[in-house]
């Protein structure tokens, strides 16, 4: 009996190794952009982006880049699909059982600067803008009568801080392939998923400054409320903005809010 005890102890230790060394490992691919076949709009902005970047950092933009228009509902770290939105916010990249207790861990901040120059409105990059303006000032109660007021032809945009962010590859795939989360071994499933890919580096932008002559006059009411700058809340709590009527008689609203203008896909797979 001791010698089949030991016997079926042996074998059980066998099959657990064998098991776990056949376990399929884990490797992120890029998303190339040949992928995709732009219209002539989209080249047109990304190539405005591509320029501003390499303007204000004097740095080459990452290679496989896609243009992602003024984005505020997409975060690094999420799964572009057709719920991506929902995914990311019942899925967080954080493992609380390991040494990932922080998920500055999986980041990396890969370059930082305060730009503060004006960017081309090529394409529609200015009715993106105007659309955010319109949006802020409009949900102010105290401001948005002035919505009418911007005088697109002579709109100027300068953007404030620009920085790129990324996740490192190495230590998200030692995460998924170590973890006990069961919301990461789901979040892993998804990524593996065909059609889905991971959004895992970023071209951020936080806010930018919008300067423009009134196309109608203001009141004297308004002309002395402005000549110091105001701020106000946006939709979301975090974020801010403010307003002020300058020496030159040009509004300048400043809009301090986080978007992802450029991004990089991954695409896991096993082997």
């Amino acid at each position: 009996m001791d010698r089949l005890t030991s016997c079926c102890i042996i074998f059980i230790l066998f099959v657990a190794c064998n098991s776990h060394s056949t376990q399929p490992k884990l490797k992120f691919e890029p998303v190339s952009s040949d992928v995709y076949s732009p219209n002539e709009n989209y080249m047109n902005l990304f190539s405005a982006w591509k320029d501003y970047y390499r303007h204000c950092t004097n740095e080459q933009l990452f290679s496989d880049a896609f243009y992602l228009q003024l984005q505020d509902k997409v975060n690094i770290g999420s799964i572009d699909n057709q719920q991506a939105i929902d995914v990311n916010k019942g899925i967080v990249i954080l493992d609380t059982s390991n040494k990932y207790g922080n998920v500055f861990n999986l980041l990396s901040i890969k370059n930082a600067f305060n730009c503060y120059d004006t960017i081309t409105l090529s394409g529609n990059l200015k009715t993106s803008f105007y659309n955010e303006l319109i949006g802020a000032l409009s949900a102010s109660a105290e401001y948005k009568s002035l919505a009418s007021a911007i005088d697109t032809a002579q709109m100027k945009i300068r953007i404030t801080t620009l920085y790129t962010i990324a996740l490192m590859p190495d230590k998200l795939i030692e995460l998924l392939s170590t973890t006990k989360d069961s919301s990461l071994h789901r979040f892993k499933e998804l990524l593996l998923t065909s059609g889905n890919v991971l959004l895992a580096q970023t071209v951020d932008i936080f806010g930018f400054i919008a300067e423009f002559p009134p196309k109608t006059k203001l009141s004297r009411t308004q002309q002395n409320q402005l000549t110091k700058e105001r701020f106000f809340d946006l939709s979301n709590s975090r974020d801010n903005a403010s307003i002020i009527l300058l020496s030159n008689n040009n509004l300048r609203v400043q809009l301090n809010k986080r978007y992802s203008v450029l991004g990089k896909f991954l695409q896991l797979k096993s082997f």
